[in-house]
């Protein structure tokens, strides 16, 4: 795991999802962004406070949608004083788009925040879709975005985990979601 900017942290592999118990302990880390194609890798433990799995390998799967949506998860965790994860599977240089998205929401140009990304620690250099983030940009700065909470069902203010610690968090077949507190895996299908 590394220190990308205050609050927020990049990882991937298997490694810390099996040994997550000690790791949320040690880092007081409570919120998940999870990048991997298929179903969500299981965090061993206590489930985090907030988690959100993206159905994405890569930063070329990411389009408008995911990427207000990672970054609106970033934004909402930070606003509550929540220390991030940006976890991937396939490795952590894999979530720099969702920092990228994250830094643009918060108000950067796309090309500092593509500069910042560039930088350690993360590696250079930053191959991405310059356009792509041009009109990400231009899009939220319209003042108008799309909302990614916008769907058939409201997950409220936060971005909670339903399931106590008693239940089984093997999401299998869960589909790309994030949980808000209270909810059921099945309410939250989309």
């Amino acid at each position: 795991m590394t220190w990308v900017q205050d609050g927020i942290y990049a990882a991937g592999g298997d490694s810390l999802p099996a040994h997550w118990a000690d790791f949320t302990t040690q880092t007081g880390i409570s919120a998940i962004l999870h990048l991997r194609p298929g179903a969500p890798v299981r965090f061993e433990g206590p489930p985090p406070v907030f988690f959100l799995w993206l159905d994405i390998d890569d930063e070329t799967n990411a389009g408008y949608a995911e990427r207000l949506l990672a970054a609106s998860f970033v934004q909402d965790c930070l606003s509550e004083g929540r220390r991030v994860l940006l976890h991937a599977s396939a490795g952590r240089h894999r979530t720099r788009w969702c920092y990228v998205a994250y830094r643009i929401l918060a108000g950067s140009a796309p090309e500092a925040a593509m500069r910042r990304a560039a930088r350690p620690p993360w590696l250079a250099p930053y191959r991405t879709d310059e356009v792509a983030w041009g009109a990400f940009a231009r899009q939220i700065r319209s003042g108008n975005p799309p909302s990614p909470r916008r769907r058939s069902h409201d997950l409220g203010p936060t971005w909670g985990l339903g399931p106590g610690p008693e239940e089984d968090l093997d999401l299998k077949n869960a589909g790309t979601a994030s949980w808000g507190a209270g909810q059921s895996r099945e309410d939250l299908r989309f």
